[in-house]
């Protein structure tokens, strides 16, 4: 069901990023074509940004419409189209994590003298969440005639992980090697342990650092930025109304520029803090555009707040 609409569109079908994000909803269980909750996201998202962007270029900050209703047309894609990859992060990060006692638990059952089929269905009645659902897709397989490689091997195609692609085409290996599973089973489950605390340490260590990051790049920075953005105005516009019109025209078009400069400074910022975030907790670089558009949307809201409170200070004076 997930490729069906995109079967019916020969150039679509050829896209690997679209196959690879219905792999992503497939994993996470999301009954729903990758192609229509696309196109659903963008609509949804046109919609919200039109009415959003025209609710504040006439009632709240004249000038600033077009670019907040950009934004929150970005932000809304983003978290729509982004869903889906995230429940299926959360899927394999609990494979992950259930992955090494579910290796102890079939190398026990091996040394008692079980066989391979009934060490994965020992897994498959225990609550290893997600796993469970996995080996139970392998005893399928088995019980249909697949030999064991094969249908172990479904997990790595299943799961899009590194760590139990690895573990799994190491386990096929020993088995097609004649090694002593048990033993290997054991020794990998350490080391599949050690991998995910490497993980989860990385992680609990760098909060501080992606605290400040997100503070100072997406709060701090761009209220100062919109209070200097305020200033800067009111300057050139009392200094412009001592001039001649084409000097007050060529002012007030030098306000537009310092601000859009501004505000293409705070969007450059926030996407360099998102990669740096992205590098430091994930390790990876294209993860940075799960953080990108909540900060952006955090430091431009935090820009017009700026705005708004400086004005009507310098007004209020």
């Amino acid at each position: 069901m997930a490729l069906r609409l995109l079967e019916k569109v020969p150039i679509l079908n050829q896209s690997r990023a679209l196959k690879k994000y219905a792999s992503y909803l497939h994993g996470a269980e999301f009954k729903v074509d990758p192609l229509l909750w696309i196109l659903l996201s963008l609509l949804i998202s046109s919609i919200a940004g039109i009415a959003i962007g025209y609710f504040v270029q006439t009632l709240i900050l004249p000038g600033q419409g077009i670019q907040l209703g950009l934004l929150i047309f970005f932000v809304i894609v983003d978290l729509m189209v982004g869903y889906p990859y995230l429940l299926a992060a959360r899927r394999i990060e609990q494979i992950e994590e259930a992955l090494p006692d579910a290796l102890r638990q079939m190398a026990d059952t091996l040394r008692a003298g079980g066989t391979y089929e009934y060490a994965l269905r020992e897994i498959a009645t225990a609550e290893y969440g997600p796993l469970k659902k996995e080996m139970n897709e392998v005893l399928r397989k088995l019980e249909e005639g697949e030999n064991f490689s094969n249908a172990l091997l479904s997990i790595s195609r299943n799961v899009d992980s590194r760590l139990v692609q690895r573990t799994m085409t190491i386990i096929v290996d020993s088995v097609n090697a004649g090694a002593g599973l048990a033993n290997v089973l054991e020794q990998i489950s350490e080391d599949v342990r050690a991998a995910h605390r490497i993980n989860k340490e990385r992680k609990s260590r760098t909060v501080m650092q992606v605290i400040f990051m997100v503070v100072a790049g997406g709060i701090v920075a761009p209220m100062i930025f919109g209070f200097v953005s305020t200033i800067s105005g009111l300057l050139i516009s009392a200094a412009a109304a001592v001039v001649s019109a084409s000097e007050k025209a060529e002012a007030l078009r030098a306000v537009g520029v310092i601000s859009l400069a501004i505000q293409a400074y705070i969007f450059i910022e926030t996407f360099a803090t998102s990669v740096m975030i992205s590098v430091m907790r994930e390790g990876k670089l294209g993860k940075s555009i799960i953080y990108f558009p909540g900060l952006l949307f955090i430091a431009y809201l935090s820009y017009l707040t700026a705005q708004i409170v400086s004005a009507a200070i310098v007004g209020g004076v």
